[in-house]
């Protein structure tokens, strides 16, 4: 794709396919799978794996590439105070962690290069995700930046008595939030700020046991009803703006059912399914990687249909300065071809005659 600045929005770039302004999710290999990166205007949901680890770093992905592009933020969550997840951000750098990492000599590179290949360019990564920035999870941004930024922060508190919409007030809250903040930032389309951004809404483990109604059961009706309805609210919201949400969502928790409606109401659905804990943790095959990575629907902004990858696999890794994203490929199972060599080999008779039984 043909990346090209987007208008005097700092951040943002064109799509050359269908128009849609876009912004990065602040992982590269993630941006790509998109298309390009988070269109504007849109709603992300992540299923969180079992522990929410994994799915908690590709939200503070999503709101440090916010605060080094000069985006407001918006941080809500009722689990945890939204201030430890903005000070636990990573730290921008200028390339790729990973490509500092000392290279052999030539002579041992070619090598391993087929000599018609030795002479092709290789394509820098740091010259092609030109949208977004790169990041050292071991490092955590600094305070300075982070006061420097345009963040608002919310935590909500619990009520006892519902409003007409939702059974937890807290939704409905949230919402009003929101759409202050959009409505004082300017950030509508009908409105004509002095300079044009973005508003970056962050909200981390909706849905949990602590936005529970009052007195209510996980599983309720109710419970499952409020959510799904938010992500509705929410989309609709969001779309009459320059603004993006990204929801992480406890769904292990949530019937299938109500997690279809949820990824209905989205636009853009991912899964993460960690490996610890499960029997694919002792898989050899897959030792390399910390879990499953599921595309299960993106944006149709600007076409008739949304681009999907099919039935290719993706899988995450965590390394101890980033965290990547990559295709599935399984290495041939050399055991099972070896059983089967060996159940091949015709059996040997007395007297070391390996005739078949039908021979005289």
């Amino acid at each position: 794709m043909d990346k090209k600045p987007a208008g005097n929005i700092q951040g943002t770039i064109l799509s050359t396919q269908n128009a849609q302004r876009l912004i990065s999710s602040g992982i590269p290999s993630l941006d790509d799978l998109l298309g390009g990166g988070l269109p504007v205007g849109t709603v992300a949901l992540i299923e969180e794996d079992l522990h929410g680890a994994y799915s908690k770093i590709i939200l503070k992905y999503f709101l440090a590439e916010g605060i080094v592009s000069k985006h407001s933020t918006l941080i809500a969550s009722q689990d945890i105070n939204p201030f430890n997840i903005i000070k636990e951000l990573p730290a921008v750098i200028d390339s790729d962690p990973e490509s500092s990492k000392p290279k052999t000599s030539g002579t041992s590179d070619k090598m391993k290069i087929a000599f018609r290949y030795q002479n092709i360019q290789v394509s820098n990564d740091s010259k092609l995700h030109s949208l977004g920035h790169y990041y050292d999870l071991s490092k955590n941004m600094s305070l300075n930046d982070i006061e420097n930024s345009d963040i608002s922060y919310w935590s909500g508190q619990r009520l006892e008595n519902g409003s007409n919409s939702f059974a937890n007030p807290a939704y409905n809250q949230l919402l009003k939030s929101i759409k202050d903040k959009i409505k004082d930032g300017k950030f509508f389309l009908k409105d004509n700020p002095s300079k044009k951004s973005i508003l970056r809404i962050g909200i981390h483990s909706l849905g949990s046991p602590m936005w529970l109604p009052y007195r209510k059961a996980l599983h309720s009706i109710d419970s499952s009803r409020d959510l799904d309805m938010f992500i509705f609210c929410l989309r609709a919201l969001v779309r009459s703006a320059y603004a993006v949400a990204v929801i992480t969502i406890p769904t292990h928790l949530y019937h299938e059912v109500s997690l279809e409606r949820c990824v209905h109401s989205s636009d853009i659905a991912m899964r993460l399914q960690a490996f610890c804990g499960t029997e694919l943790e002792s898989n050899q095959a897959l030792s390399d990687f910390h879990g499953f990575f599921y595309l299960k629907k993106i944006a149709a902004i600007n076409s008739l249909a949304s681009k999907h990858p099919g039935s290719v696999e993706y899988v995450f890794k965590l390394r101890r300065k980033k965290l990547v994203i990559e295709t599935l490929h399984l290495p041939p199972d050399i055991q099972e071809s070896m059983d089967s060599k060996k159940n091949d080999i015709p059996s040997v008779g007395c007297g070391g005659s390996n005739k078949h039984l039908l021979e005289f």
